[in-house]
């Protein structure tokens, strides 16, 4: 089977930022990689939340689509509801999660199965971890990067810790749209996992995410940006 739940929910993070009061830039971005051709899209609601939604369409093979709505508060996201959908040949899966602020607990569904867990203040949704560590990136000092940084993430039923390692020295990453010297960001995973999960942010795009690579032990799966479109 191929694994890629873990990859696509990454670049669901590529919606473009620009410095200003407000940190998000509504945007279309097109992706290519190894697995099918994806969009992903950006755009705030007339009440103020935030909706990131990203399609994957790869053919036959496998069909995925996953939402995200949100609030920004400051520099921190407040995820809000959370919805997947993927098919993987005659497979399907099926996800959805709201986290409700006031009682302070994550509703979800996992296929048949239903639950909650209890919900603290700074947790994250699937799709929006990268996103956060795209905003805190934006506020550091660049002479004074630190090696990694913690986030805690509501992900399958659960609320888990997410580690990024930073590399400090910058690479020169090629896309489709252009070369960027990038920061390489990879998550940690535990002693003797097979799995990697690694990707780029340019600062001169303002830290966007402009290649991933991920090997869940199985498959390796590399996107790349492909076209960046802003809106007003």
């Amino acid at each position: 089977m191929i694994k890629i739940f873990l990859t696509l929910a990454l670049i669901t993070n590529i919606a473009s930022f620009r410095a200003s009061d407000n940190p998000i830039k509504q945007s279309i971005a097109t992706l290519e990689s190894n697995v099918g051709e994806m969009m992903v899209e950006m755009i705030q609601l007339d009440d103020g939340k935030w909706k990131l939604r990203s399609y994957l369409d790869g053919g036959r093979i496998v069909k995925r689509e996953e939402i995200e709505y949100f609030y920004l508060d400051d520099n921190f996201i407040r995820p809000i509801e959370y919805n997947f959908s993927q098919r993987i040949l005659f497979k399907k899966y099926n996800a959805s999660a709201i986290f409700n602020w006031d009682e302070n607990e994550v509703n979800y569904v996992e296929k048949k199965e239903k639950g909650s867990v209890p919900l603290e203040e700074t947790v994250l949704g699937p799709s929006t971890a990268q996103l956060q560590l795209r905003l805190d990136f934006r506020k550091m000092d660049l002479n004074n990067i630190p090696e990694s940084l913690k986030y805690k993430v509501f992900w399958k039923g659960s609320v888990k810790e997410r580690i990024f390692d930073i590399q400090k020295n910058k690479e020169m990453i090629k896309t489709p749209i252009g070369d960027y010297l990038s920061y390489k960001v990879s998550r940690r995973y535990e002693s003797g996992d097979n799995k990697s999960q690694v990707f780029w942010l340019a600062p001169d795009l303002d830290f966007s995410v402009i290649k991933i690579f991920n090997n869940d032990g199985r498959r390796e799966v590399e996107i790349k940006m492909n076209s960046l479109k802003e809106m007003d």
